[in-house]
């Protein structure tokens, strides 16, 4: 996500959200080399989770990576035709490919340049979203918030002052 301008990983993971499709293994293929890929039924099976952590976190921003979660959430359509672009308002949905070294996907230059595509648009919304977030660093210049205690003095300092 370094290429989409978040500072490290670490901002990354501070900023989202991570949530699957599935809360169960759905086991390896039977060449193993990979995953089975979840029946629709399992998919269905385990909806009513991930709807429900939806409804209680409000994203503004969901990155759909693979062609089940953008299934899921866009209906059926071909990658070529989704990474790149932007979907929706609230949340936005911005397709990803899979990153799962068995795909050939990013083979293709043209592919590659619609994952930059991608990239860019989240980095644009990050930029937009997140301005607050990436303002709030220590004084030593680091991302990562201060502990809840010294926040609350921090704030407390702040209104004193």
């Amino acid at each position: 996500m370094l290429r989409a301008g978040f500072q490290s990983a670490e901002e990354f993971r501070r900023l989202t959200y991570i949530a699957a499709l599935m809360r169960c293994f759905p086991g390896r293929n039977r060449a193993g080399s990979g995953d089975l890929k979840p029946p629709p039924a399992a998919v269905a099976n385990c909806a009513h989770w991930l709807d429900s952590e939806l409804r209680l976190i409000k994203p503004k921003v969901l990155i759909l990576v693979g062609q089940l979660a953008i299934a899921r959430f866009l209906g059926p359509g071909r990658l070529e035709d989704r990474v790149g672009h932007r979907f929706g308002d609230r949340p936005v949905m911005v397709p990803l490919p899979h990153p799962s070294g068995q795909s050939r996907w990013l083979n293709d230059p043209a592919n590659r340049e619609r994952l930059a595509a991608a990239l860019g648009i989240l980095g644009q919304l990050q930029m937009s979203l997140a301005p607050a977030l990436r303002s709030r660093s220590n004084n030593d210049g680091s991302s990562q918030k201060p502990p809840r205690a010294q926040r609350a003095t921090t704030k407390t300092k702040r209104r004193k002052a």
